[in-house]
């Protein structure tokens, strides 16, 4: 894999300038209680390089202003992994495969794994965020 880098101030990712994963997660706590509470949906949509091993900064960046671009009022994200982000927002699968087409409109040239995780089904915040973990980083 090439050296990229990961790396943040607790608040801001120093590559992308996007939330860091601990911001991204208080939000992700707050969206899963109000959304328990208002008993609305509340989807994770988890993207990654297919390709790690060549995935340069430049293109870490481009999907990083893509996504940026392409998000609603109420959606957030966080790079979360050295090639990979965390993107949450209220509504169904559907909604974020809708939010995948837009971002990947400018990102056609690059290779993504998509994983799409809806909170309705677990329980707990832990049980989301383990479910979430083991989308976006598979076992080999």
């Amino acid at each position: 894999m090439s050296v990229l880098e990961f790396s943040n101030n607790g608040l801001i990712d120093s590559l992308t300038r996007t939330p860091a994963p601990a911001i991204f997660l208080s939000e992700l706590s707050r969206e899963f209680a109000g959304t328990r509470r208002n008993k609305q949906s509340l989807t994770i949509l988890s993207l990654r390089s297919s390709d790690p091993e060549s995935i340069t900064e430049h293109q870490i960046i481009a999907m990083s202003k893509s996504i940026q671009a392409s998000l609603r009022q109420g959606e957030f994200f966080s790079r979360i992994s050295e090639d990979g982000y965390w993107i949450g927002l209220r509504g169904d699968s559907t909604s974020a495969k809708n939010l995948l087409m837009r971002i990947l409109t400018d990102n056609a040239h690059t290779q993504w794994s998509t994983s799409v995780t809806e909170s309705a089904q677990y329980q707990s915040f832990n049980e989301l965020i383990s479910a979430i973990d083991k989308a976006h980083f598979p076992i080999s």
